[in-house]
Protein backbone atom coordinates (compact mmCIF):
# COMPACT_ATOMS: atom_id res chain seq x y z
CA UNK A 1 0.00 0.00 0.00
CA UNK A 2 1.35 2.82 -0.78
CA UNK A 3 1.08 5.95 1.96
CA UNK A 4 1.92 8.64 -0.01
CA UNK A 5 -0.61 8.00 -3.08
CA UNK A 6 -4.05 9.20 -3.55
CA UNK A 7 -6.54 7.89 -1.46
CA UNK A 8 -9.66 5.92 -3.48
CA UNK A 9 -11.98 8.80 -4.09
CA UNK A 10 -9.15 11.61 -4.75
CA UNK A 11 -9.05 9.58 -8.01
CA UNK A 12 -12.49 9.96 -9.02
CA UNK A 13 -12.20 13.71 -8.70
CA UNK A 14 -11.73 15.76 -12.09
CA UNK A 15 -9.99 18.70 -9.91
CA UNK A 16 -6.89 16.17 -8.99
CA UNK A 17 -7.25 13.79 -12.04
CA UNK A 18 -8.29 15.88 -14.80
CA UNK A 19 -9.67 13.64 -17.68
CA UNK A 20 -7.05 12.61 -20.37
CA UNK A 21 -8.07 14.40 -23.63
CA UNK A 22 -8.81 13.21 -26.45
CA UNK A 23 -7.54 14.93 -29.67
CA UNK A 24 -9.57 14.96 -33.05
CA UNK A 25 -7.64 13.51 -35.57
CA UNK A 26 -8.96 14.81 -39.01
CA UNK A 27 -9.68 11.86 -41.55
CA UNK A 28 -7.60 11.88 -44.74
CA UNK A 29 -9.97 10.92 -47.52
CA UNK A 30 -8.22 9.22 -50.22
CA UNK A 31 -8.70 9.30 -53.73
CA UNK A 32 -10.00 5.38 -53.95
CA UNK A 33 -12.53 6.48 -51.04
CA UNK A 34 -13.91 9.54 -53.44
CA UNK A 35 -14.02 7.48 -56.03
CA UNK A 36 -16.16 4.79 -54.39
CA UNK A 37 -18.32 7.25 -52.95
CA UNK A 38 -19.32 8.76 -56.34
CA UNK A 39 -19.69 4.94 -58.36
CA UNK A 40 -22.06 4.56 -55.22
CA UNK A 41 -24.37 7.42 -55.81
CA UNK A 42 -24.26 6.51 -59.23
CA UNK A 43 -25.89 3.23 -58.59
CA UNK A 44 -28.00 4.25 -56.48
CA UNK A 45 -29.61 6.92 -59.30
CA UNK A 46 -30.00 4.00 -61.85
CA UNK A 47 -31.41 1.75 -59.85
CA UNK A 48 -34.15 4.91 -58.70
CA UNK A 49 -34.72 5.82 -62.58
CA UNK A 50 -34.89 1.52 -63.34
CA UNK A 51 -38.02 1.50 -60.84
CA UNK A 52 -39.49 4.48 -62.16
CA UNK A 53 -39.63 2.91 -65.71
CA UNK A 54 -40.69 -0.31 -64.69
CA UNK A 55 -43.99 1.47 -63.26
CA UNK A 56 -44.36 4.11 -65.65
CA UNK A 57 -45.62 1.00 -68.16
CA UNK A 58 -48.24 0.04 -66.20
CA UNK A 59 -49.63 3.51 -66.04
CA UNK A 60 -48.44 4.49 -69.27
CA UNK A 61 -51.95 5.53 -70.43
CA UNK A 62 -53.06 7.86 -66.77
CA UNK A 63 -50.05 9.10 -67.50
CA UNK A 64 -50.95 10.64 -71.23
CA UNK A 65 -54.16 11.55 -70.04
CA UNK A 66 -52.77 13.34 -67.15
CA UNK A 67 -50.17 15.05 -69.49
CA UNK A 68 -52.45 16.02 -71.65
CA UNK A 69 -54.86 17.64 -69.08
CA UNK A 70 -51.66 19.12 -67.74
CA UNK A 71 -51.12 20.91 -71.14
CA UNK A 72 -54.48 21.54 -72.24
CA UNK A 73 -54.90 23.21 -68.60
CA UNK A 74 -51.94 25.81 -69.09
CA UNK A 75 -53.04 26.44 -72.53
CA UNK A 76 -56.47 27.61 -71.18
CA UNK A 77 -54.89 29.60 -68.23
CA UNK A 78 -52.80 31.35 -70.86
CA UNK A 79 -55.66 32.13 -73.37
CA UNK A 80 -57.49 33.57 -69.97
CA UNK A 81 -54.87 35.28 -68.61
CA UNK A 82 -54.39 36.75 -72.66
CA UNK A 83 -58.32 37.60 -72.56
CA UNK A 84 -58.25 39.38 -69.42
CA UNK A 85 -55.22 41.38 -70.60
CA UNK A 86 -57.10 42.44 -73.89
CA UNK A 87 -60.36 43.63 -71.73
CA UNK A 88 -58.02 45.11 -69.45
CA UNK A 89 -56.55 47.36 -72.72
CA UNK A 90 -60.22 47.92 -74.07
CA UNK A 91 -62.01 49.36 -71.19
CA UNK A 92 -59.02 51.19 -70.09
CA UNK A 93 -58.83 52.77 -73.84
CA UNK A 94 -62.47 54.07 -72.97
CA UNK A 95 -61.97 57.56 -72.13
CA UNK A 96 -63.75 60.69 -72.60
CA UNK A 97 -62.06 63.51 -73.48
CA UNK A 98 -62.34 65.75 -76.45
CA UNK A 99 -59.49 68.52 -77.87
CA UNK A 100 -62.08 71.51 -78.07
CA UNK A 101 -59.33 74.01 -78.95
CA UNK A 102 -57.04 74.48 -81.74
CA UNK A 103 -54.47 77.35 -82.65
CA UNK A 104 -55.26 80.70 -80.69
CA UNK A 105 -55.70 83.51 -83.10
CA UNK A 106 -54.92 87.54 -83.08
CA UNK A 107 -57.79 89.00 -81.15
CA UNK A 108 -60.18 90.83 -83.76
CA UNK A 109 -60.22 94.54 -83.31
CA UNK A 110 -63.94 95.25 -82.14
CA UNK A 111 -62.40 93.27 -79.18
CA UNK A 112 -59.53 95.22 -78.29
CA UNK A 113 -60.29 98.20 -75.71
CA UNK A 114 -60.47 101.41 -77.04
CA UNK A 115 -58.41 103.35 -74.56
CA UNK A 116 -58.93 106.96 -76.10
CA UNK A 117 -62.77 107.40 -75.44
CA UNK A 118 -62.03 105.98 -72.02
CA UNK A 119 -63.54 107.86 -69.03
CA UNK A 120 -61.65 106.72 -66.71
CA UNK A 121 -58.17 106.99 -68.03
CA UNK A 122 -58.84 110.91 -69.00
CA UNK A 123 -59.89 111.40 -65.42
CA UNK A 124 -56.34 109.89 -64.37
CA UNK A 125 -54.46 111.69 -66.77
CA UNK A 126 -55.56 114.76 -65.39
CA UNK A 127 -55.55 114.07 -61.95
CA UNK A 128 -52.08 115.36 -59.88
CA UNK A 129 -51.46 111.41 -59.40
CA UNK A 130 -50.44 111.73 -63.30
CA UNK A 131 -47.57 113.50 -62.74
CA UNK A 132 -46.36 110.97 -60.95
CA UNK A 133 -46.88 107.98 -63.02
CA UNK A 134 -46.75 109.99 -66.55
CA UNK A 135 -49.62 107.75 -68.38
CA UNK A 136 -49.77 108.58 -71.96
CA UNK A 137 -52.74 107.36 -74.33
CA UNK A 138 -49.34 106.00 -76.34
CA UNK A 139 -47.94 103.36 -73.12
CA UNK A 140 -51.67 103.25 -71.83
CA UNK A 141 -51.69 99.59 -71.99
CA UNK A 142 -48.31 98.85 -70.53
CA UNK A 143 -48.82 101.14 -67.44
CA UNK A 144 -51.87 99.93 -66.71
CA UNK A 145 -51.39 96.88 -66.67
CA UNK A 146 -48.19 98.18 -63.69
CA UNK A 147 -50.73 99.95 -61.93
CA UNK A 148 -52.87 96.82 -61.77
CA UNK A 149 -50.53 94.95 -60.75
CA UNK A 150 -48.89 97.28 -57.94
CA UNK A 151 -52.20 97.95 -56.67
CA UNK A 152 -52.07 101.48 -57.79
CA UNK A 153 -55.47 101.06 -60.08
CA UNK A 154 -57.64 101.32 -57.29
CA UNK A 155 -56.83 104.39 -56.73
CA UNK A 156 -58.24 105.71 -60.75
CA UNK A 157 -61.74 104.37 -59.45
CA UNK A 158 -61.81 106.09 -56.26
CA UNK A 159 -63.80 109.20 -56.85
CA UNK A 160 -64.67 109.00 -59.62
CA UNK A 161 -67.83 107.90 -61.10
CA UNK A 162 -68.31 104.80 -63.32
CA UNK A 163 -70.99 104.28 -65.80
CA UNK A 164 -71.25 101.25 -68.37
CA UNK A 165 -72.32 102.63 -71.30
CA UNK A 166 -71.41 99.34 -73.40
CA UNK A 167 -71.77 95.99 -72.49
CA UNK A 168 -69.90 93.06 -75.01
CA UNK A 169 -72.77 90.97 -77.63
CA UNK A 170 -73.31 87.79 -78.03
CA UNK A 171 -71.20 88.48 -81.67
CA UNK A 172 -68.04 89.62 -79.25
CA UNK A 173 -68.24 87.00 -76.96
CA UNK A 174 -68.06 84.40 -79.59
CA UNK A 175 -65.42 86.34 -81.52
CA UNK A 176 -63.67 86.07 -78.32
CA UNK A 177 -63.83 82.38 -77.81
CA UNK A 178 -62.57 81.63 -81.54
CA UNK A 179 -59.71 83.50 -80.94
CA UNK A 180 -58.86 81.05 -78.06
CA UNK A 181 -59.13 78.58 -80.93
CA UNK A 182 -62.68 76.87 -79.81
CA UNK A 183 -63.89 74.86 -82.65
CA UNK A 184 -67.28 75.99 -82.39
CA UNK A 185 -68.90 75.49 -86.05
CA UNK A 186 -67.58 72.21 -87.68
CA UNK A 187 -68.46 68.72 -86.10
CA UNK A 188 -65.29 67.48 -87.80
CA UNK A 189 -63.34 69.14 -85.57
CA UNK A 190 -64.31 68.10 -83.00
CA UNK A 191 -62.36 64.75 -82.31
CA UNK A 192 -60.26 62.88 -79.97
CA UNK A 193 -56.60 64.31 -80.12
CA UNK A 194 -54.18 65.55 -78.56
CA UNK A 195 -52.25 69.21 -78.84
CA UNK A 196 -50.24 69.55 -81.52
CA UNK A 197 -48.16 72.58 -80.91
CA UNK A 198 -47.76 75.06 -77.68
CA UNK A 199 -50.59 77.38 -79.04
CA UNK A 200 -53.32 74.94 -78.56
CA UNK A 201 -55.22 74.33 -75.90
CA UNK A 202 -57.55 76.54 -73.64
CA UNK A 203 -55.88 79.97 -72.32
CA UNK A 204 -55.57 81.16 -68.86
CA UNK A 205 -58.24 83.89 -69.12
CA UNK A 206 -60.94 81.61 -70.44
CA UNK A 207 -62.23 81.74 -66.88
CA UNK A 208 -62.61 85.67 -66.85
CA UNK A 209 -64.99 84.81 -69.93
CA UNK A 210 -67.36 81.79 -68.05
CA UNK A 211 -67.84 84.54 -64.98
CA UNK A 212 -68.73 87.17 -67.58
CA UNK A 213 -71.38 84.77 -69.38
CA UNK A 214 -72.51 84.29 -66.35
CA UNK A 215 -73.60 87.70 -64.95
CA UNK A 216 -75.11 88.40 -68.21
CA UNK A 217 -77.26 85.53 -68.08
CA UNK A 218 -78.25 86.17 -64.73
CA UNK A 219 -79.39 89.63 -65.41
CA UNK A 220 -81.23 88.73 -68.58
CA UNK A 221 -84.39 88.99 -67.19
CA UNK A 222 -84.11 92.69 -66.37
CA UNK A 223 -81.32 92.99 -69.21
CA UNK A 224 -81.99 90.76 -71.95
CA UNK A 225 -78.22 90.82 -73.56
CA UNK A 226 -78.92 87.77 -75.61
CA UNK A 227 -81.71 85.97 -77.47
CA UNK A 228 -83.20 82.88 -76.65
CA UNK A 229 -81.50 81.32 -79.67
CA UNK A 230 -78.43 82.57 -78.75
CA UNK A 231 -78.63 81.66 -75.58
CA UNK A 232 -79.26 77.74 -76.62
CA UNK A 233 -75.54 78.09 -78.42
CA UNK A 234 -74.08 79.38 -75.12
CA UNK A 235 -75.40 76.53 -73.42
CA UNK A 236 -74.35 73.62 -76.10
CA UNK A 237 -70.71 75.86 -75.52
CA UNK A 238 -70.90 75.09 -71.90
CA UNK A 239 -71.66 71.57 -72.27
CA UNK A 240 -68.51 71.37 -74.89
CA UNK A 241 -66.09 73.41 -72.14
CA UNK A 242 -66.94 70.25 -70.39
CA UNK A 243 -65.62 67.77 -72.43
CA UNK A 244 -62.22 69.39 -72.71
CA UNK A 245 -59.96 67.55 -70.02
CA UNK A 246 -57.39 70.94 -70.09
CA UNK A 247 -60.28 72.54 -68.35
CA UNK A 248 -60.78 70.15 -65.77
CA UNK A 249 -60.03 72.66 -62.97
CA UNK A 250 -62.38 75.00 -64.40
CA UNK A 251 -65.29 72.30 -63.89
CA UNK A 252 -66.78 73.95 -61.08
CA UNK A 253 -66.73 77.14 -62.48
CA UNK A 254 -68.49 75.73 -65.90
CA UNK A 255 -70.99 73.58 -64.13
CA UNK A 256 -72.19 76.72 -62.24
CA UNK A 257 -72.39 79.30 -65.53
CA UNK A 258 -74.21 76.17 -67.01
CA UNK A 259 -76.82 76.89 -64.69
CA UNK A 260 -77.42 80.30 -64.39
CA UNK A 261 -77.31 79.81 -68.85
CA UNK A 262 -80.08 77.33 -68.03
CA UNK A 263 -82.02 79.45 -65.38
CA UNK A 264 -81.93 82.63 -67.63
CA UNK A 265 -84.85 81.15 -70.28
CA UNK A 266 -88.37 82.04 -69.97
CA UNK A 267 -90.88 79.59 -69.02
CA UNK A 268 -92.38 79.85 -72.34
CA UNK A 269 -88.82 79.89 -74.32
CA UNK A 270 -87.46 76.58 -71.85
CA UNK A 271 -89.25 73.52 -73.11
CA UNK A 272 -88.61 73.76 -76.97
CA UNK A 273 -85.28 75.08 -75.80
CA UNK A 274 -83.84 72.29 -73.91
CA UNK A 275 -84.96 70.15 -77.24
CA UNK A 276 -83.30 71.82 -79.24
CA UNK A 277 -79.91 72.06 -76.74
CA UNK A 278 -80.56 68.06 -76.71
CA UNK A 279 -81.08 67.12 -80.06
CA UNK A 280 -78.12 69.71 -81.32
CA UNK A 281 -75.50 67.77 -78.58
CA UNK A 282 -76.74 64.43 -79.68
CA UNK A 283 -76.50 64.91 -83.53
CA UNK A 284 -72.61 65.78 -82.69
CA UNK A 285 -71.14 63.50 -80.12
CA UNK A 286 -69.15 61.07 -80.69
CA UNK A 287 -70.34 57.44 -80.11
CA UNK A 288 -68.19 56.44 -76.93
CA UNK A 289 -67.63 57.63 -73.28
CA UNK A 290 -68.56 61.09 -74.14
CA UNK A 291 -71.58 60.17 -74.56
CA UNK A 292 -71.89 60.04 -70.86
CA UNK A 293 -69.45 62.26 -69.69
CA UNK A 294 -72.10 65.05 -71.05
CA UNK A 295 -75.08 63.72 -69.25
CA UNK A 296 -72.47 63.98 -66.01
CA UNK A 297 -71.60 67.66 -66.75
CA UNK A 298 -75.18 68.77 -66.54
CA UNK A 299 -74.82 68.23 -62.86
CA UNK A 300 -77.67 70.60 -61.56
CA UNK A 301 -79.94 69.13 -59.21
CA UNK A 302 -82.70 71.80 -60.04
CA UNK A 303 -85.47 70.79 -61.89
CA UNK A 304 -84.87 72.58 -65.45
CA UNK A 305 -80.75 70.98 -65.35
CA UNK A 306 -82.71 67.63 -64.51
CA UNK A 307 -84.91 68.16 -66.93
CA UNK A 308 -82.02 68.85 -69.74
CA UNK A 309 -80.32 65.83 -68.50
CA UNK A 310 -83.25 63.86 -69.24
CA UNK A 311 -83.77 65.40 -72.83
CA UNK A 312 -80.12 64.84 -73.79
CA UNK A 313 -80.17 61.38 -72.67
CA UNK A 314 -83.61 60.32 -74.53
CA UNK A 315 -82.24 62.08 -78.10
CA UNK A 316 -78.83 59.88 -77.65
CA UNK A 317 -80.58 56.75 -77.20
CA UNK A 318 -82.69 57.80 -80.26
CA UNK A 319 -79.67 58.41 -82.28
CA UNK A 320 -77.82 55.01 -81.05
CA UNK A 321 -80.55 52.86 -82.03
CA UNK A 322 -81.41 54.50 -84.88
CA UNK A 323 -85.37 54.92 -83.43
CA UNK A 324 -87.48 57.37 -83.88
CA UNK A 325 -91.07 56.14 -82.09
CA UNK A 326 -93.05 56.45 -79.45
CA UNK A 327 -90.96 56.00 -75.80
CA UNK A 328 -92.29 52.66 -75.38
CA UNK A 329 -90.83 51.24 -78.51
CA UNK A 330 -87.56 52.76 -77.37
CA UNK A 331 -87.84 50.77 -74.45
CA UNK A 332 -88.57 47.41 -76.33
CA UNK A 333 -85.48 48.31 -78.67
CA UNK A 334 -82.91 47.66 -75.27
CA UNK A 335 -85.05 45.05 -74.10
CA UNK A 336 -84.92 42.85 -77.44
CA UNK A 337 -80.57 43.15 -77.06
CA UNK A 338 -79.34 39.71 -76.94
CA UNK A 339 -76.63 39.81 -74.86
CA UNK A 340 -75.85 36.36 -74.70
CA UNK A 341 -74.96 36.33 -78.43
CA UNK A 342 -70.81 37.04 -78.52
CA UNK A 343 -71.58 39.37 -81.31
CA UNK A 344 -73.05 41.88 -78.72
CA UNK A 345 -72.04 44.69 -78.09
CA UNK A 346 -71.44 45.21 -74.33
CA UNK A 347 -69.34 48.06 -74.11
CA UNK A 348 -72.96 49.83 -76.47
CA UNK A 349 -75.27 48.31 -73.87
CA UNK A 350 -73.51 49.99 -70.32
CA UNK A 351 -73.89 53.51 -72.48
CA UNK A 352 -77.28 52.27 -73.12
CA UNK A 353 -77.98 51.27 -69.49
CA UNK A 354 -77.12 54.72 -67.99
CA UNK A 355 -78.29 56.61 -70.60
CA UNK A 356 -81.89 55.15 -69.78
CA UNK A 357 -81.73 55.15 -65.96
CA UNK A 358 -80.75 59.20 -66.67
CA UNK A 359 -83.33 59.58 -69.33
CA UNK A 360 -86.44 58.08 -67.01
CA UNK A 361 -85.78 59.09 -63.74
CA UNK A 362 -84.61 62.78 -64.69
CA UNK A 363 -87.76 63.28 -64.92
CA UNK A 364 -91.19 62.49 -63.84
CA UNK A 365 -91.46 60.36 -67.14
CA UNK A 366 -92.07 57.15 -65.30
CA UNK A 367 -94.49 58.53 -62.84
CA UNK A 368 -96.57 59.99 -66.11
CA UNK A 369 -96.23 56.46 -67.85
CA UNK A 370 -95.61 53.12 -65.40
CA UNK A 371 -95.54 50.52 -68.19
CA UNK A 372 -91.67 52.32 -68.62
CA UNK A 373 -90.92 51.42 -65.27
CA UNK A 374 -92.13 47.15 -66.07
CA UNK A 375 -89.92 47.25 -69.05
CA UNK A 376 -87.19 48.91 -67.55
CA UNK A 377 -87.05 46.12 -64.94
CA UNK A 378 -87.21 43.77 -67.64
CA UNK A 379 -84.40 44.97 -69.43
CA UNK A 380 -82.06 45.37 -65.78
CA UNK A 381 -83.37 41.36 -65.63
CA UNK A 382 -82.13 40.96 -68.63
CA UNK A 383 -78.86 42.44 -68.20
CA UNK A 384 -78.15 40.85 -64.76
CA UNK A 385 -79.30 37.45 -65.92
CA UNK A 386 -77.90 37.01 -69.51
CA UNK A 387 -74.20 38.06 -68.43
CA UNK A 388 -73.17 34.93 -66.02
CA UNK A 389 -70.11 36.23 -63.41
CA UNK A 390 -67.86 34.24 -65.88
CA UNK A 391 -68.25 36.25 -68.91
CA UNK A 392 -64.76 37.20 -69.78
CA UNK A 393 -66.14 39.80 -73.06
CA UNK A 394 -65.22 43.27 -72.61
CA UNK A 395 -67.84 45.47 -70.30
CA UNK A 396 -69.37 42.46 -69.14
CA UNK A 397 -69.06 43.09 -65.72
CA UNK A 398 -69.84 46.31 -65.40
CA UNK A 399 -73.16 45.92 -67.15
CA UNK A 400 -74.51 42.98 -64.92
CA UNK A 401 -73.36 45.14 -61.93
CA UNK A 402 -74.86 48.46 -62.98
CA UNK A 403 -77.92 46.11 -63.74
CA UNK A 404 -77.97 44.50 -60.41
CA UNK A 405 -77.28 47.16 -58.30
CA UNK A 406 -80.23 49.05 -60.42
CA UNK A 407 -82.80 46.07 -59.79
CA UNK A 408 -81.67 45.78 -55.99
CA UNK A 409 -82.49 49.32 -55.63
CA UNK A 410 -85.76 48.70 -57.15
CA UNK A 411 -86.95 46.18 -55.13
CA UNK A 412 -85.97 48.16 -52.01
CA UNK A 413 -87.96 50.73 -52.71
CA UNK A 414 -90.96 49.04 -54.04
CA UNK A 415 -90.51 46.92 -50.35
CA UNK A 416 -90.61 50.76 -49.03
CA UNK A 417 -93.35 51.56 -50.77
CA UNK A 418 -96.00 48.98 -49.05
Amino acid sequence: MNLDGPLDFENEDPLVNPPTSVEKRNKVIGLDDLLSDFYKEKSKRIDKENRKRKASKLYDSDDEEHGKEALLSIVDDCRNQACMNKIVGEEDIQEWGLCMFGDQKTPEPSLLPDLDNCYLLKEFMNSQLNSVVGLRPDNATVLLEGLLTNGWLTKLVEGAPVEIGWLPNYQALKEALESYGFRINTSQDVELAEADSESQGPPQNISAWLKFVAACCQIRCKNPLFTASQVEQIAEILVWLLLDRGLQGLSLLSQECLVSVIGSFKEKEWVSSCKKIANSLASRVPQDMNCLRIVESVSGVDTRSKHLRSSISNQMLVVLLDHKDSDEKLMSSLMSINLKEKSCNLFRTYIFLVLAENWLFSSKLVEEKPVLMEMWVVFLRNCSRQISSTDLRPYASKVRTKAAYLLQGWRMEKQLKF
